[in-house]
């Protein structure tokens, strides 16, 4: 029954990604010229993750917190733990219109790669200090006009559920750029599609957890490791709140 349960879900979800790259593709070419944060592209991306979440699986249920917490004129440095390949899902969840950077090897992904490109996402090759300009450069425009930048410090998903040590890149960017930055906690996509895994657990809750934004005014003022340390503690102690059982 369960293998009969997963293959319909990634019909599903195969058939409603290429519906929804298709849309956002002629979004793109339509709305371009007045729409230059692509927010149009964005709203689709959240329709399609509201389609995968609420329709894929009645039994799945998502809890949001924290979104007042939102200052929807202001952009950020998104940071979050991260789990899953589902979690890409449930950032979209948080009310902000945001570029994704992610390293050059996702490309290769069929659908994801091709979304990349239209939504405006950040690539970098991991290593390469020409990259990592390339990536400021970038990050700085769209801040510019408008939208938040996400990352996952982590750099990779969890293998056992618990926050990993954070990298000081998401960081380093929210200092040279003057952003504030907006932690948040992600739990369950690890328990329904952890990194080893291929199989989907069929009843869960997801939570999404945002907590309150730490200003430019503290980022100036604190270095760059200790403020790596601080949101890493703050977001594994919110996890620890949520799911305990991982520590």
């Amino acid at each position: 029954m369960k293998i009969i349960y997963n293959i319909t879900v990634y019909l599903y979800f195969i058939v409603l990604s290429i519906i929804f790259l298709i849309l956002s593709a002629i979004a793109l070419i339509i709305f371009y010229p007045f729409d230059r944060r692509r927010f149009i592209v964005h709203k689709l991306s959240k329709w399609w993750t509201n389609q995968c979440f609420v329709h894929i699986n009645p039994f799945w249920k998502i809890i949001s917190t924290g979104k007042e917490l939102v200052d929807k004129n202001k952009s950020y440095i998104i940071v979050s733990n991260h789990q899953s390949l589902i979690d890409i899902g449930l950032m979209y969840y948080v009310p902000c219109v945001f570029k994704w950077i992610s390293k050059r090897e996702v490309l290769s992904l069929p659908i994801i790669g091709q979304m990349l490109y239209i939504h405006g996402d950040i690539l970098i090759k991991r290593g390469r200090s020409d990259s990592a300009k390339k990536m400021l450069s970038k990050s700085k425009k769209w801040l510019e006009c408008g939208a938040s930048i996400a990352m996952f410090p982590e750099g990779t998903r969890t293998k056992n559920g618990q926050v990993q040590r954070f990298k000081e890149g998401a960081f380093l960017l929210a200092k040279q750029t003057k952003t504030p930055i907006l932690p948040v906690v992600l739990d369950g996509a690890f328990a329904v599609l952890p990194k080893t895994g291929i199989l989907l657990k069929t009843k869960h809750k997801f939570h999404i957890k945002i907590l309150p934004e730490i200003s430019v005014v503290e980022i100036e003022s604190t270095s760059i490791k200790d403020m790596t340390l601080k949101v890493q503690k703050l977001i594994t102690d919110g996890h620890k709140k949520i799911a305990p059982e991982f520590y």
